[in-house]
């Protein structure tokens, strides 16, 4: 009598982890309620980011006027700022502790209030003052707002929020530079109601405190519950609007190891693989710091030494910034379609050109579309190295490691306003041509070498 071979039963491996899964299921999410208050807030904050920054160049040559100082007391003025920014960049690596979405509210709320307070500056010191406290404000708040949207909306579609806000951010910045053409020349205070534009974004914190926290950040503070929560509630939403059930989420191979993987403290940024992000990181943000601040800051001044009036300065700015939305709307159409690496570097020498030209050429025609063409680069590049870089960290350290290289760029900027200020009184204007075009081709060049042959990079992508 044979015996039959017992069969083993086949045992369907167990679900992942919580922790694992809860990227995978916001990625599913469709587009509704909870994506459309992300883009809106991002908006609204590169709107007050950019034009914060903007402000600046627009009334720098009557600042100089009114306050009876020279172009090295202007870059004390836009020194504060970028020193403001490189320590709210620090001060925002705080949110790996305290979370995304307190940062962001404090951020906004401190930008909005010291803003409006270098409205009422009696002196050059106060001024200062006030944009290094309005810096800080806008550096928690750009750098938490990149790493939100890294962890809360789909890879896919992260380039395209954020290209959407700088779009906005563009047009705000337009707005800005048109109303300063009408009150700044013409008025001794003009200048100052530039300024008290940002009292505006006070309006905005109700809306920031709104967010969910990010549940990526929940899980990886070991708050699973919450973190299930949140998601749970985004898929009810989702799944009564849509009138079925949601498809079940799928974790990537590639998630599924980063969720694993353990992050490490700080100290883990300095070491392996995470070092060279760290390294790339870096060495892009101080390009691309000094490349945008000579684009946005000193051109009106710059074009004033070339002998055009403040007024014709300003007119010029604006429709050279014409050129940054059409880039930002690139970003939104097909900014998640482009490989991050390959993108950069292509525009990154587009820009490196075109703001050789910029400050080479003598013909109106020439410069502003080489100036267009250096923001058109800045438009769709925004968008594509802050995306870039953020994914290139893990969640217990994006806070950290994106404000880490941020923050060093911002350093460069601190001291980049005297530098410009003295290479443009001994050498002139056109040496603005040679450090913008360093600046773009070492973006380049560094993201060649170091930026690794990916499209996105596994960490929670």
């Amino acid at each position: 009598m044979t015996s039959t071979p017992e069969v083993t039963p086949s045992v369907s491996p167990p679900p992942p982890p919580l922790r694992e899964m809860i990227g995978a299921r916001l990625d599913r999410l469709p587009h509704g309620r909870f994506r459309t208050l992300v883009i809106v807030c991002s908006c609204i904050a590169f709107v007050f980011e950019i034009g914060d920054q903007g402000a600046m160049g627009i009334t720098a040559s009557t600042i100089r006027e009114h306050f009876g100082t020279n172009l090295t007391g202007v870059a004390f003025a836009v020194s504060s700022m970028y020193l403001g920014l490189l320590v709210g960049s620090l001060v925002a690596g705080q949110g790996d502790r305290f979370g995304r979405r307190a940062m962001l509210s404090w951020g906004m709320g401190a930008m909005a209030v010291f803003s409006g307070l270098s409205a009422a500056s009696t002196g050059l010191v106060m001024f200062v003052g006030m944009r290094l406290l309005a810096g800080i404000g806008l550096g928690v708040t750009y750098i938490t707002l990149i790493v939100y949207i890294s962890e809360v909306i789909p890879a896919r579609r992260r380039a395209m929020v954020i290209g959407m806000g700088v779009g906005c951010g563009t047009v705000g910045n337009i707005g800005l530079t048109h109303l300063g053409e009408s009150v700044v020349p013409g008025s001794e205070n003009g200048w100052r109601l530039i300024f008290l534009m940002g009292l505006i974004g006070l309006a905005a914190v109700p809306l920031f405190r709104k967010l969910p926290e990010s549940p990526r950040w929940l899980s990886a503070q070991g708050r699973d519950d919450e973190a299930d929560a949140i998601v749970r509630k985004l898929e009810d939403e989702a799944e009564a609007r849509r009138g079925a059930p949601l498809p079940p989420p799928v974790l990537p191979v590639k998630a599924r190891k980063a969720a694993v993987a353990p992050a490490g403290g700080t100290g883990s940024l300095f070491r392996g693989k995470l070092l060279v992000s760290v390294v790339m990181s870096v060495v892009v943000w101080v390009g691309f710091s000094v490349g945008q601040q000579l684009m946005n800051t000193w051109s009106p001044i710059v074009l004033n030494l070339r002998g055009f009036t403040v007024g014709e300065s300003l007119s010029m700015q604006s429709m050279v910034l014409i050129g940054a939305l059409l880039g930002s709307v690139l970003a939104m159409l097909i900014g998640d379609r482009l490989p991050r690496r390959a993108g950069i570097i292509v525009f990154a020498s587009v820009a490196a050109v075109s703001i050789a030209v910029f400050g080479l050429s003598g013909n109106h025609t020439v410069i502003v579309l080489a100036g267009a063409t250096v923001q058109f680069t800045v438009g769709i590049n925004t968008a594509l190295v802050n995306t870039f870089v953020a994914e290139c960290f893990p969640t217990p350290l994006r806070a950290r490691g994106t404000g880490f290289g941020y923050s060093v760029g911002r350093m460069t900027n601190v001291l980049a306003p005297f530098t410009i200020a003295a290479v443009l009184e001994a050498l002139g204007y056109k040496s603005v041509a040679w450090g913008g075009f360093l600046a773009w081709g070492v973006i380049a060049v560094v993201v060649l070498v170091l930026g690794g042959r990916r499209r996105h990079a596994p960490q929670d992508a």
